[in-house]
């Protein structure tokens, strides 16, 4: 069955609907979602304000707690983001919900497996080399017993998050930008500094130059918005969102995390220097590489 490209749509939605929608789903995802969170953390017999703490202390305070338990009681902080956007999409915007997702006939797992293959690969040869050049800053943490419950909400919450994510950045507001008249550049810079923006409150930013953060995680959102443009779809920024967050969560974490996980490694807090480099670095190698494969599975 042809993939080939259609038409986004004959006419273009009213700014107002734009407008609103932005705000309903901004007002759904901090409200509902915070409500959300806050049953969870009563139902662990959690304290709120210890999990959205950024102090040193207490962040060392909910590496105690369960992993998979505080992963759950973050990650569901999401749900009402990814349901509000879908929701917003089909009934305020009245377009088809698929095309939230693709321009294209039909959604292909296909590049949102090599979207996850591609960024891990990458992370990995960076993780690497990183390990070997300092070593020493690696401290071996993994817990078999929390591992299975943790990777169960990897499997399922995980998920969730990263495609809620997806969905607003790439999904709504990439789509809210891309009016047809804007190059390539202009959209993917301002939705990279949109994507920046949320995360410059994760505990892991604290107490850093902020330009730094805003250069890692704006070059994430770059990359991201990026081959999301050039392919009119998100499969492959889906898949390579929920590969980062995985791998993090499962193999090399940092002290000032914004999420708990069971990692085989821990480190010290993140050091934003070399992040900020090391994400400006594999934009132009993610773009060149899922252009190779998925050309490759076209073919």
């Amino acid at each position: 069955m042809s993939t080939e490209l259609q038409p986004m749509s004959l006419s273009r939605p009213r700014l107002w609907r734009w407008i609103v929608g932005t705000i309903a789903i901004v007002v759904a995802w901090q409200i509902l979602g915070f409500a959300l969170t806050a049953a969870f953390a009563r139902f662990f017999d959690y304290d709120l304000e210890l999990l959205f703490s950024v102090d040193d202390a207490d962040l060392a305070k909910v590496r105690e707690l369960p992993a998979w338990s505080t992963g759950a009681t973050v990650l569901i902080s999401f749900v009402p983001l990814l349901i509000a956007t879908m929701i917003a999409y089909r009934y305020l915007l009245k377009r088809p919900l698929k095309q939230l997702f693709t321009s294209a006939e039909k959604y292909s797992w296909r590049k949102t497996w090599i979207g996850f293959a591609a960024l891990s690969v990458i992370n990995l040869v960076f993780g690497l080399a990183d390990f070997i050049v300092n070593n020493g800053d690696y401290t071996w943490s993994w817990d078999a017993s929390a591992f299975l419950p943790y990777l169960l909400i990897c499997l399922t919450l995980l998920p969730l998050q990263t495609t809620a994510e997806e969905l607003f950045f790439r999904g709504w507001l990439q789509q809210w930008l891309d009016n047809g008249k804007k190059k390539l550049w202009t959209v993917s810079l301002f939705n990279g500094a949109l994507f920046a923006l949320p995360h410059l409150a994760n505990p892991e930013v604290a107490g850093n130059q902020i330009y730094l953060p805003v250069i890692s995680y704006g070059a994430t959102g770059f990359m991201f918005a990026w081959v999301t443009y050039r392919d009119k779809g998100l499969e492959l920024a889906i898949g390579a969102h929920f590969a980062n967050n995985f791998l993090t969560g499962l193999l090399v974490s940092t002290a000032d995390s914004a999420l708990p996980s069971v990692s085989l490694y821990m480190t010290p807090d993140v050091a934003w220097g070399p992040a900020a480099v090391i994400s400006v670095v594999m934009v132009p190698i993610f773009i060149w590489l899922t252009k190779k494969w998925s050309a490759k599975v076209s073919a």
